[in-house]
């Protein structure tokens, strides 16, 4: 008989009178296995690998791992279909695998870590309109992309469905602004697999149960080791229903809410080896896994009470050794170490480490730090807890080595067990087994399979946690470095209208100079300026759209040639690698040539020799000084109007200084600009005296009988009007004045006029009445009275010889007689001619 089947079948018997039940096959089941650990509990712990960590990343590769997403995460993917679209490859198509299963949900995506695409599918900030998206979850019956099967038929048909693969369809649209660096880095957030199986309600769904997804791992036929739950070789359905249970625990939390005490959300990367896989979801539970007699065996990080005790009848003479101490190198007092954290755009960050004082005094003050990774827990009070765990179990350090009789192998991997040992002062001390190993042993009878078991000293309060013990965690500081689509605005843009000078020097035009403060960044280049007129010079929309203008590398640019109206102004900002700004932007209101010109200012008079010599500043405006005139009127009344004042003369608009007639009372001068719009009225008076004292000779006066040779005027009371305001009017004196013989005279005219309004209505204005320059509301009108006369040397009674009419203010002449007239006229519409006074006088030197 073999020598192995020899020693099976001696030891059959003496193992079913130590086992309760189950004969031979049931005590073969316990020959031997071992206890796998979370990386995070191994001494000398690795760096984790990267893989485990979520992929953040969108790639495209020919050939790539499959990945499977348990719990939540964000993470990227594989691009498997790439093309361009479109006039001038104005598209571009992307479909994106996530994962190789089916998931619960695709949340928001995410564009170079910005969220694009909100959880609902609305596309927002600068790719609003720039991109469209399909989602599927990945089942095996799933439907084809219909928009990309759209788009580009002869490329996506109904066939490629993708079958059992989470995914996703973009299509973008180029943009420089929403796409400055070409295509982005695409991320997603994700609900992982949807089809994980609970034994204990015997349905598969969704799970963040650290437990049940490691089973789910291994029993997976394609992806796992095969080893399905509940068979003879694959997970023990009683261990798995009590690891799940204990993740599914409630602990609550220092902020007062609460959570399940493990929790498994991360990217499985099919690439790495089973035992990197296992040993990574262990991680999230401070799990172990027994591996007995080709079962497995899943246990959650928690004190299991023993059920086995182990004595010294139980042990094998000289059986027994200790070790009291792990090295040096293996020691450690305190534990910190990273996980993935949501408020930190699920990147590593650190979670506030566990440090514990009484064990720091007992290594002689030295602090000594063990660094762990948790790639599977997005929790940093589920990471502290696992810290704890880590520390207390590496702080009960005695391990033995324990050669035990047939009544060991009641102690199974991964269990606790009861050892008491008087010589070592052991009553019933909680040990962990760790391992099961056979020892071959020789007898009388031939040979018997005995166990070898390694313990390591555990405890209830290594699982001991209360929320008092956690420290609040704080996301790390987000970077306030800008990336390459913050391009800041520059200020809001300052408008202001002036008239520019043609190249000519013929013609005046409306420009907007538009001013705004630099934008606050070294990458921002130059700046783009556009606008648009929104409103007429009536106020009725234009309809118009955007002008692009040009781009500056100054803080200021000029509109030229605009038309009246509303106008609206934007400034955007234009990085180095051409990715813009906002718009920002202002208007304003352009008058442009029909804005009144301003009032002259600094008006003066000087009299000399019957002259007024009238001087001001230049006009401010431009359309003044190129094209316009200076209208001076005068008016003898005692509050002087422009409206009962009457025509003296016109001068060119670039002119300061005008020389009239001196006439005693009040000088008016307006700017009228080359569309003839008139400014305000500047006024000067004066007392018309001269050094030269004059005397009566003689005077005619019109009025109020208003006996003369009348063309388009009549009386009206005592007044003289025109008839058709229209048509200009006349009034010719009956008699002139014969002074019978030569004589220097001077001859002035004396005038009252007023202007009457023929519309105006009270309530028909809005301004207060205050506010009104004339009760009349006569201010504007263009009203003018203008006496002529023409003189002759000869007897006006004889054949005389009469020159031409000439206009008559004041003027000095040697004549012999005189005859005299009125010419009246209304330039507006709405306003007649009053003459109320109109007489002439001709005075001498004594």
């Amino acid at each position: 008989m073999p020598f192995i089947v020899s020693a099976v079948t001696a030891i059959a018997g003496a193992i079913s009178g130590v086992l309760a039940a189950g004969g031979i096959g049931a005590a073969l089941v316990r020959l031997g296995g071992t206890l796998l650990l979370s990386y995070a509990s191994q001494a000398l712990m690795p760096k984790p690998k990267v893989a485990l960590q979520a992929r953040s990343v969108t790639v495209r590769e020919p050939v790539m791992p499959r990945d499977l997403v348990y719990g939540r995460a964000r993470k990227g993917g594989v691009i498997t279909f790439l093309h361009a679209s479109g006039s001038k490859d104005q598209y571009l198509h992307l479909v994106i695998v996530l994962a190789a299963h089916r998931v619960k949900s695709i949340g928001a995506v995410w564009f170079d870590g910005e969220m694009a695409v909100t959880a609902g599918g609305t596309v927002q900030g600068r790719w609003a309109g720039k991109s469209t998206l399909e989602k599927r979850l990945g089942t095996e019956d799933q439907a084809s992309f219909a928009g990309l099967m759209e788009n580009v038929p002869a490329k996506w048909t109904a066939a490629h469905r993708l079958a059992g693969c989470a995914a996703l369809y973009l299509r973008l649209t180029y943009d420089p602004d929403a796409f400055p660096g070409g295509i982005p880095n695409i991320t997603v957030d994700i609900e992982g697999k949807d089809d994980v199986l609970d034994p204990r309600s015997g349905t598969r769904g969704y799970s963040e149960n650290p437990a049940l997804c490691l089973a789910d791992y291994l029993a997976h036929p394609a992806y796992g080791l095969g080893a399905g739950i509940g068979a003879a070789d694959g997970v023990e359905r009683a261990s798995l229903i009590e690891a799940a249970n204990i993740c599914d625990e409630i602990v609550h939390l220092a902020s007062g809410g609460v959570e399940r005490r493990y929790s498994c959300n991360g990217v499985v990367s099919l690439a790495e080896t089973p035992k990197t896989i296992i040993e990574g979801l262990l991680s999230a539970m401070a799990g172990r896994v027994a591996v007995q007699g080709g079962s497995w065996r899943i246990h959650a990080g928690a004190y299991r009470l023993p059920e086995v005790t182990l004595g010294a009848d139980d042990v094998r003479a000289g059986g027994l050794v200790l070790a009291t101490r792990v090295s040096q190198s293996e020691n450690f007092n305190a534990v910190r170490g990273q996980f993935v954290s949501p408020e930190n755009d699920w990147q590593p960050d650190d979670f506030p480490a566990y440090a514990s004082e009484a064990y720091l005094a007992e290594d002689g003050g030295e602090r000594k730090w063990r660094d762990i990774s948790l790639p599977f827990t997005i929790s940093a009070a589920t990471a502290q807890r696992l810290a704890k765990i880590e520390l207390e179990r590496a702080r009960r350090q005695m391990t033995v080595k324990l050669a035990g009789k047939l009544a060991a192998w009641r102690a199974g991997v991964g269990e606790t067990v009861m050892l008491s040992y008087a010589r070592w002062g052991f009553a019933a001390k909680p040990f962990e087994v760790q391992g099961v190993s056979l020892d071959l042993t020789a007898s009388g009878d031939g040979a018997l399979l005995l166990p070898e078991l390694v313990l390591r000293e555990t405890s209830p309060l290594v699982y001991d946690w209360t929320a008092s013990e956690e420290a609040i965690y704080a996301a790390a500081p987000r970077t306030t470095l800008p990336g390459p689509a913050d391009v800041p605005a520059p200020g809001t843009p300052h408008l202001a209208e002036e008239m520019y000078e043609t190249r000519g020097g013929t013609g005046v035009r409306t420009l907007i100079r538009v001013i705004w403060i630099e934008a606050p960044s070294d990458f921002v280049r130059d700046y783009q300026v556009r606008a648009r007129r929104i409103l007429d010079r009536d106020g009725v929309p234009t309809g118009e759209g955007w002008i692009t203008l040009g781009r500056t590398d100054q803080p200021a640019w000029e509109i030229r040639d605009v038309k009246p109206g509303r106008w609206e102004v934007a400034v955007k900002s234009l990085s180095v690698i051409g990715v813009s700004s906002p718009y920002v932007s202002a208007e304003i209101e352009i008058l442009g040539l029909t804005a009144p010109p301003a009032a002259l200012e600094s008006l003066t008079i000087q009299t000399a020799g019957g002259l007024a010599i009238l001087k001001w500043l230049p006009s401010a405006d431009l359309d003044v000084r190129i094209g316009g005139r200076i209208v001076i009127r005068h008016s003898g009344a005692l509050t002087a109007t422009w409206a009962t004042s009457t025509s003296m003369d016109e001068v060119a608009g670039s002119d300061a200084v005008a020389l009239v007639p001196l006439k005693p009372g009040t000088y008016l001068l307006r700017a009228r600009d080359n569309s003839g719009n008139l400014g305000p009225v500047a006024s000067v008076a004066t007392k018309g005296a001269q050094v030269l004292p004059f005397a009566p000779v003689m005077s005619l006066a019109a009025d109020p009988a208003w006996i003369g040779d009348m063309v388009n005027v009549v009386v009206d009371g005592a007044a003289l009007k025109l008839v058709d305001i229209g048509l200009e009017g006349s009034f010719t004196f009956p008699a002139g004045m014969d002074f019978g013989a030569l004589k220097r005279v001077r001859l002035r005219s004396e005038i009252d006029v007023a202007a009457l309004n023929l519309g105006g209505i009270f309530d028909d204005r809005l301004a207060p009445i205050d506010s009104w320059l004339d009760v009349d509301d006569t201010d504007g009108a263009e009203i003018d009275v203008v006496v002529e006369a023409r003189v002759t040397d000869d007897d006006p009674a004889g054949a005389p010889v009469w020159s031409d009419w000439s206009r008559l203010d004041s003027s000095e002449d040697e004549v012999r007689a005189v005859e005299l007239r009125a010419r009246l006229t209304s330039a507006s519409p709405d306003y007649n001619v009053l003459v109320a006074k109109l007489r002439i006088h001709a005075e001498e030197v004594p």
